[in-house]
């Protein structure tokens, strides 16, 4: 008995090394056990210093903050990269965009700063501090905003109560945002408070959402739902869909953008 529960709560932390937040539920499921019998080897594992319980969930002792976003860059970049391009097809002249301070609205700053011309004629608000910085504090673009409050530095971001607040006061014609996950049944989830706010408040502030992400991204949940795929306007992605999830996101009046 003893030895199976070992094993079940290695594979516990196995499973919390490949997500920075996870849930008691989520963590019955994968292991096939109860929500009480996980609760008493989280317990465990608590006690132990292996993990520690945070707002949403569980995560390693060791990797409660945010995997910071230099490094979030450098994973699936390439993939970033074709997302950004397919995504600044969307961008027309004379648009005002919210770009989230992400690593994939990274890329698409880098591939819109290339069309001086486009750029000019753009109002761009965003909260992060390495998009300002590339569109040299707005004077490559038409106008630029930002979205102050508290700067995380790990992030090149503002973020919190005050960021999400002063968005609430602007309307966009277009918001770019990513998701952490994008489960079966089409809802976006994300694992923090702050980002989850962050796009909640977006979707309400803009004409037309753009969600961009990668093909990692689907058949995944994280703890906290943003909302459900029929409240975007376009899905950009590089993942190639079945012509039955074609039919069934162009249903919900979404647009499939194939990231190429």
């Amino acid at each position: 008995m003893a030895n199976k529960s070992q094993r079940r709560r290695e594979k516990i932390l196995v499973l919390l090394s490949q997500v920075p937040i996870s849930s008691t539920q989520q963590l019955a499921a994968a292991t096939g056990v109860s929500a009480e019998t996980m609760r008493k080897d989280l317990d465990a594992l608590s006690e132990g210093g292996q993990i520690i319980k945070v707002h949403g969930g569980v995560a390693l002792a060791n990797t409660v903050s945010a995997i910071p976003f230099d490094l979030r860059a450098q994973k699936n970049a390439e993939l970033k990269m074709k997302i950004a391009g397919a995504a600044a097809g969307l961008v027309a002249q004379g648009d005002a965009i919210l770009m989230e301070s992400c690593t994939t609205s990274l890329e698409l700053a880098k591939v819109l700063a290339q069309d001086q011309n486009l750029l000019q004629t753009l109002i761009v608000f965003t909260n992060s501090l390495a998009i300002a910085s590339l569109f040299s504090n707005g004077a490559k673009c038409k106008k630029l905003f930002f979205l102050g409050g508290w700067v995380n530095l790990e992030e090149h971001a503002s973020q919190g109560y005050q960021t999400t607040e002063m968005m609430r006061k602007v309307h966009v014609d277009k918001a770019f945002l990513s998701g952490a996950a994008i489960n079966n049944d089409l809802v976006v989830t994300g694992y923090y408070d702050d980002d989850v706010a962050f796009q909640q408040t977006a979707l309400k502030c803009a004409g037309e959402t753009v969600l961009m992400v990668d093909s990692s991204k689907f058949e995944n949940t994280a703890v906290l739902t943003v909302s459900h795929l029929s409240q975007m306007k376009f899905l950009v992605t590089d993942k190639m869909l079945s012509n039955e999830l074609n039919r069934h996101i162009a249903s919900l009046n979404v647009i499939y953008v194939h990231a190429q």
